[in-house]
Formats: C-alpha cells, sequence, structure tokens
C-alpha cells in the first residue's frame, strides 16, 4: 500500500517538474519574427530608434536584417538610414573616427525586455564589428535561442 502511494507521490512530483521546466524556458517554436507593418515590429524598432537618432540625428528609419521575438526578449540587426534610402553622414558623430579605419559597421544591434512599463533596451551596438550579444548572453537571462535565430 506504502509501495504505491509513494509511486503515485512520485509520479506527481516528476510531472510537477517537468511543468516547471516546460514552463521556465520559452521554446524556440515559440520564436517570433513580426512581419513589416505589425504593431509589435512597429513597437520593438520605435523603442530602439530614440537611441540611433540621439548618436546620428533625426530622423532614422531601419533596414532589418534580423528581428526576432521570444517570450519577454526582443533581438534586433538592423542598417539605420534616413527615410527613403539616404545614407548617415557620420562626420559630426563619435563614429567617424571608426568609419576613416575601416572598424565601423553600419548596424545597429540591440536587446530589448518587455517589462510591466513597456519595452527596455537591456543592451545596444551602433557599428560594432564583433558580436556584442555575447556579453548579453552572460549578464541576462536571454533565451540562447534568440539569438540564433529559427
Amino acid at each position: 500500500m506504502f509501495g504505491a502511494i509513494s509511486g503515485k507521490i512520485a509520479g506527481f512530483a516528476t510531472a510537477a517538474i517537468l511543468a516547471l521546466a516546460l514552463a521556465a524556458a520559452p521554446a524556440a517554436a515559440d520564436m517570433q519574427i513580426p512581419p513589416k507593418g505589425s504593431p509589435l515590429r512597429a513597437t520593438v524598432l520605435d523603442t530602439v530608434r530614440p537611441m540611433v537618432e540621439a548618436e546620428v540625428g533625426k530622423p532614422v528609419e531601419f533596414v532589418v536584417t534580423t528581428i526576432r521575438v521570444l517570450g519577454e526578449w526582443a533581438f534586433v540587426i538592423a542598417e539605420p538610414q534616413r527615410p527613403g534610402g539616404g545614407r548617415i553622414a557620420y562626420a559630426y558623430t563619435r563614429y567617424q573616427t571608426a568609419v576613416d579605419e575601416g572598424a565601423f559597421d553600419n548596424q545597429v544591434v540591440a536587446l530589448l525586455r518587455n517589462t510591466p512599463g513597456g519595452w527596455l533596451v537591456y543592451g545596444y551596438s551602433l557599428g560594432a564589428t564583433d558580436v556584442p550579444w555575447e556579453e548579453w548572453r552572460q549578464a541576462y537571462p536571454v533565451p540562447p535561442e534568440l539569438f540564433q535565430g529559427p
């Protein structure tokens, strides 16, 4: 009798642990790639835009290379440009020396988190020639699939 009861308890415990593990980590199947024109895509990009505009001036639009949302996290790689495709002149920015030396990749990379107050930028890089998300992977509880893509 006790063996049957302890077996049932063990079964419930195993099921509870499995349910918690599945709830704790979003699956790659939950990955979203918000399409052009979607409210989610607009909100994520509009959260990053003021940071870029503060550095290069207004207005800025993005040519998006990567935009992924997984759970409460979003990851963006995009090339900033002027509306209609105009090139950004970095002559009056802190980036001009890097541009002149060929050490500037004209991309913004950002990690965002959806909080009760809205989307917040947790990581941001403009012009990096390395992979800034490697540091973000260590600093924040981000699902690794977010950086790998679907």
